[in-house]
């Protein structure tokens, strides 16, 4: 395996509420006014340009251009920075910014075209924050967790076209009624001593959720060191009440697993959810039979030495039949551990029960705990599959999954936080992957001559960034392609959940 050195990619932010800055300005509310842009190179000094400086802090006047009283345009009041509308959508605009002092070459910014945001759950003085989320494959609701240990189903909502030049995301974002009238929070069966009006799905944090493929039914993991199976119908638009209420549809678990000795942190689906997989800070790794309940198979990570396991990711392998009823065959299973090492496992579901066995473990290369890993899909010509992997101190690291071959890079020592891999332009050469970073910036990094064997001369641009939030740690994404259209989900310590169109 190659150990190549660690590539720093800047970052650009900008206010969170340039939208609506553009809004009012073109609607007259407001004649002008300034929002701020900021870059940030976290590279070692001596590695950076001599007049290149760490940071820029820039300001765009936002106004109505002098004589086309339609177009809003944007003019540098400090700093060394070009603005610009890069791309007209059906919901909005894509924007360009470039700073040529730090060699940042035009870089997209992306705006959520919608915000689920519970006042409940956040409230800016108090915001609930969002530990797990799951987005259903037919993208009809989605589900959160919280530090509590409850787990609330909403429904999704389609976003109609607005006629305003510059929309807002607010514009698109569901009433407050959906809320009241659509929310459901699944409960234990198993919570006793306990006020039904108490009841939750778990006794403390919920650590992950994951939809079955049927979209009506979810898993939940917790610190409590269970798995719970609800059944999750969302409620039709033309069933919810029409009264105002606080107060939520409780839906009660079908399954309980119990066997973990810590807390569950993550899990899988095998073919449509017949059997899943759990991980867990006890260091092992379970397949459980879903139609009884019980644990089928058990391995301990780190070849039996039974590190903590802090997220795991399945890849399939479906043989081209043209079949549409053959089952996906679960080939490898991706584990991150807590000592900052991977695991790849063999996962065997011919076997009854299954048969899990150690294929290879990584190094440690000394960046922290190992917090999220993903693997793509096979790309290119010759179908390579790539497993990511982040680390508690802010590097991303990709690995070929035959060769280990491997790239790291990082932006700042901020922890990342979840990963998943995105099909950015149906280019085979080129790779996308979205991040999700403690500091509240995440962004989609676009990677090119990826790694194949030996040294590699990866290269790592910054594709988007995902802006639109105030820098609340985003701990969760999901990347949904449907078409030609690919939409990225983010949840947030803010307690909102953000959704962007590519």
């Amino acid at each position: 395996m190659s150990s190549s050195a660690i590539h720093t990619v800047r970052i650009v932010t900008v206010q969170a509420t340039f939208p609506t800055v553009l809004n009012e300005v073109y609607s007259g509310i407001i004649p002008f006014e300034n929002v701020w842009i900021s870059c940030y190179d976290n590279s070692p000094a001596e590695t950076r340009q001599p007049d290149s400086p760490g940071s820029i802090h820039a300001k765009v006047r936002v106004v109505l251009d002098d004589e086309d009283r339609e177009k809003v345009v944007f003019r540098a009041r400090e700093g060394d920075v070009l603005l610009s509308e890069a791309e007209r959508r059906n919901f909005g605009y894509v924007y360009t910014v470039s700073l040529p002092s730090m060699q940042v070459p035009p870089t997209r910014l992306l705006f959520p075209v919608q915000e689920y945001a519970d006042p409940e759950r956040s409230n800016p003085q108090k915001p609930h924050r969002i530990t797990a989320f799951s987005l259903s494959p037919d993208k009809s609701q989605y589900a959160t967790g919280y530090l509590d240990g409850s787990v609330l189903l909403y429904p999704t909502v389609p976003i109609h076209h607005s006629q305003n030049k510059y929309p807002t995301s607010s514009m698109y974002s569901p009433s407050k009624s959906t809320y009241t009238s659509r929310r459901q929070a699944l409960v234990s069966t198993t919570s006793t001593n306990v006020s039904p009006a108490l009841h939750k799905a778990h006794k403390s944090t919920v650590t992950s959720l994951r939809f079955f493929p049927s979209s009506r039914v979810l898993l939940s993991t917790g610190a409590d060191f269970t798995l719970h199976i609800f059944p999750a119908d969302p409620i039709p638009a033309s069933m919810a009440s029409s009264e105002s209420s606080q107060s939520s549809k409780r839906v009660s678990s079908v399954r309980t697993l119990i066997a973990h000795t810590r807390s569950v942190t993550s899990s899988a689906m095998i073919d449509r959810g017949r059997s899943i997989i759990s991980a867990s800070t006890d260091g092992t790794i379970r397949v459980w039979d879903v139609s009884t309940g019980k644990e089928e198979t058990l391995i301990h990570s780190a070849t039996g030495v039974g590190i903590g396991v802090n997220r795991i990711s399945l890849d399939f392998n479906r043989m081209s039949t043209g079949d549409s009823t053959e089952r996906p065959l679960a080939r490898r299973l991706y584990a991150a551990l807590h000592d900052g090492s991977f695991e790849v496992l063999n996962l065997d579901v011919e076997e009854k029960p299954p048969k899990i066995s150690q294929h290879f473990r990584s190094e440690n290369l000394g960046h922290g705990a190992l917090n999220t890993i993903t693997v793509s899909r096979p790309t290119g010509i010759e179908e390579i599959t790539y497993i990511a992997v982040g680390s508690a101190k802010g590097v991303v690291s990709v690995y070929n999954a035959n060769t280990y071959a491997s790239a790291h890079f990082r932006r700042s020592d901020a922890s990342i936080e979840d990963l998943e891999f995105i099909v950015l332009e149906n280019n085979p050469n080129k790779l996308g992957l979205v991040i999700a970073t403690a500091d509240g910036l995440p962004w989609i990094a676009s990677l090119t001559d990826l790694p194949v064997s030996g040294e590699c001369n990866t290269q790592v641009s910054v594709y988007a960034e995902l802006v639109g939030g105030d820098v609340d740690a985003v701990r969760h994404v999901c990347v949904h392609t449907a078409d030609t259209q690919v939409e990225v989900w983010t949840a947030s310590d803010d307690g909102i959940v953000r959704r962007y169109i590519l």
